[in-house]
């Protein structure tokens, strides 16, 4: 049975504040929030799966580029640790294609004469597509950037790109920020990551190693303990979750089977659940392809349009499904007194966790994942956070 998902919470309970404690909330400050709305406004439009690709090494450290790499000329440095202090941007593309031929002209573009311009590196990526004509083509055109031949595909693994070009924001810290950013995005991104100062000290989480496959992670992992209150609902924890309903979708209507999937109990005129979107975003962006996050509210549907554009929201403010329930079947089913509230559930429809949004880290929902033995291999890309599909090369080149 086809399960969906929406995103959006209750119109008659009661406000709960923001965990002070052991959150890991969204921008506390409006105008953050705001710049990362603005952001993703710039996204590039890209399938599903390629979304799901770049986006999973966002938060984690760059990878070093493998040394089968060939360059045009002299390599630019050795190691992405060189370049420390330094933004980099890395844009993948192909002499095989129309659109791969204009990205090296359109990211010069979009990077020209940005302030703070004399602290950003490029980094021009062949993917293996037209490689036989790589090196002549460039001879025969003007690159403005140093230009890198991944000719096994091992470095476009490492990074998450495939056949349609794409790039990535690595900041000062080494950082990936951003992925997959139409010409405006890379422009704003670049902007943003380079006003900000860089912290010597500051180092981003190295992605994590590849789990066992097969028999070997059967059953190696463990939900998260059933521990301590989930706020002002019913406590369903370890249970079978209600039946999932909504009236009306917002946006389309996800496919949710083989995946986990986080429900949002949310409304346009709830403070604290405004202040959550960033969080979530963050998370589904994270876990896209294993995760179905949705929101649910309970308001009308004109109640909820005027209710977005009060709060100056629309459908590019949110990387999740959305959906109304005015009948409020499942709010009341977890008999919800105060939003925003979340709820995790296993692809065995078991409620995992519940609580605050600000509450929902990166970690236990990736502790959810991972023990979740029906989470299908075939659904999404494959891709986990910190480590991208390899889709040119193979799994022999992912741990590099």
């Amino acid at each position: 049975m086809r399960l969906l998902l929406p995103l959006l919470a209750i119109q008659t309970c009661t406000l709960v504040g923001l965990p002070a404690v052991g959150a890991d909330p969204a921008p506390a400050n409006t105008v953050q929030a705001r710049e990362d709305e603005d952001i993703r406004r710039w996204l590039d439009r890209l399938s599903d799966e390629d979304r799901s690709a770049v986006d999973a090494g966002i938060g984690f450290a760059a990878p070093e580029l493998p040394s089968s790499l060939e360059w045009l000329g002299t390599p630019p440095f050795e190691s992405i640790k060189d370049l420390k202090g330094r933004v980099l941007v890395v844009q993948t593309w192909t002499c095989g294609t129309s659109q791969g031929r204009s990205a090296p002209r359109r990211v010069a573009r979009a990077l020209k004469d940005i302030e703070g311009g004399e602290d950003v590196r490029v980094v021009l990526l062949h993917t293996p597509e037209g490689m036989d004509r790589a090196r002549a083509w460039c001879e025969r055109n003007r690159m403005e950037h140093p230009v890198a031949f991944d000719a096994d595909g091992s470095a476009c693994d490492l990074m998450g790109a495939y056949k349609r070009p794409v790039n990535f924001v690595i900041d000062r810290e080494g950082e990936v920020r951003y992925a997959g950013l139409n010409d405006r995005g890379l422009k704003a991104a670049v902007e943003k990551v380079v006003a900000e100062p860089f912290d010597a000290d500051a180092a981003p989480p190295e992605r994590p190693e590849p789990t066992p496959s097969g028999d070997e992670a059967d059953g190696a992992g463990e939900y998260p303990a059933i521990s301590g209150a989930v706020g002002s609902a019913r406590d369903l924890r370890g249970k079978r979750a209600p039946e999932f309903a909504v009236e009306r979708w917002i946006t389309p209507e996800p496919d949710a089977r083989g995946k986990v999937a986080i429900v949002d109990f949310w409304a346009t005129w709830c403070g604290p659940c405004i202040a959550s979107i960033p969080h979530m975003n963050q998370l589904a962006n994270q876990f896209r392809g294993q995760v179905e996050c949705v929101g649910i509210s309970d308001e009308k549907p004109d109640a909820f349009e005027k209710g977005l554009k009060r709060a100056k929201l629309d459908g590019s403010s949110f990387a999740y499904n959305l959906a109304l329930d005015s009948r409020g079947r499942m709010k009341n089913a977890f008999q919800i007194r105060g939003i925003p509230h979340v709820a995790v559930m296993s692809t065995d429809w078991v409620v995992r966790w519940q609580g605050h949004p600000a509450r929902l880290t990166r970690d236990i929902l990736q502790q959810i994942v991972d023990a979740d033995p029906g989470l299908s291999a075939g659904s999404g890309s494959g891709a986990m956070p910190g480590r991208p599909p390899a889709r040119w090369a193979g799994g022999s080149t992912r741990g590099r």
